[in-house]
């Protein structure tokens, strides 16, 4: 073997060597993304548990079934949000919940009013800020699968043999070579799943206006439940 020979071979060695690095770097950046939207993911499930008590206390607050459901439509809230969690919790940690905002006014009609109030005040800014979040994770998940499509593209091994083939001057990758099934198999093995994510492991969180745009139609809801 000439020097000719010896420098081509080595220029060979080096490009598979490329080729398979960049697979596996490519691949780790991949696995780094996804386990930081899997990370962001956690932190928004870890929120809603908190909306989660919000509207429990806020269903507290407004007491009977009749309210809550008027309250309900008026926000256009069909599908009340968390409130089989709120059922599920015994008086006593309901009351709780309430215990926890302030209480003020100098008739019980007026605490109540201004009870309900405090909550609402606290749940509908969560809101918002948990639909940036909600919003944020759905552009980091489409992202993500973009350049998931762009890696299986990229390294699809189809192509990766055909140019280790072309590079061996038409000889098979791989000792002994492939057949067509294996290399389906292995290709398939090779690519990168796309990331999902459901209504029921994300959902997003209801819009809710300001206290300002429904304090009198509330006002009305309450006087007319009120018992």
């Amino acid at each position: 073997m000439d020097d000719m020979d010896m420098a081509l071979e080595a220029m060979k060695v080096q490009i598979k060597k490329e080729i398979i690095d960049n697979y596996f770097a490519e691949r780790r950046n991949l696995e780094d993304d996804t386990q930081a939207l899997e990370d962001k993911v956690a932190v928004y499930r870890q929120e809603l548990s908190g909306l989660s008590r919000l509207f429990s206390a806020f269903y507290a607050a407004l007491g009977q079934e009749p309210a809550i459901d008027r309250i309900m439509q008026l926000l256009s809230l069909p599908d009340w949000p968390f409130y089989e969690d709120f059922r599920q919790l015994p008086p006593k940690a309901r009351e709780g919940l309430v215990k926890k905002h302030r209480h003020w006014g100098f008739t019980a009609w007026g605490r109540h009013l201004n009870l309900v109030q405090a909550i609402y005040e606290e749940l509908a800014p969560k809101c918002r800020s948990l639909k940036e979040q909600y919003d944020q994770l759905m552009i980091h998940l489409r992202l993500l699968n973009e350049d998931i499509q762009k890696f299986n593209q990229s390294f699809d091994f189809g192509l990766i043999a055909a140019q280790i083939e072309a590079l061996e001057g038409g000889g098979a990758p791989i000792g002994g070579g492939l057949l067509s099934g294996e290399r389906e198999e292995l290709s398939t093995r090779m690519r990168f799943k796309s990331k999902k994510l459901t209504a029921e492991e994300v959902p997003p969180p209801p819009s809710l206006p300001p206290w300002k745009a429904i304090k009198g139609q509330v006002k009305a809801v309450l006087r007319a439940t009120s018992p």
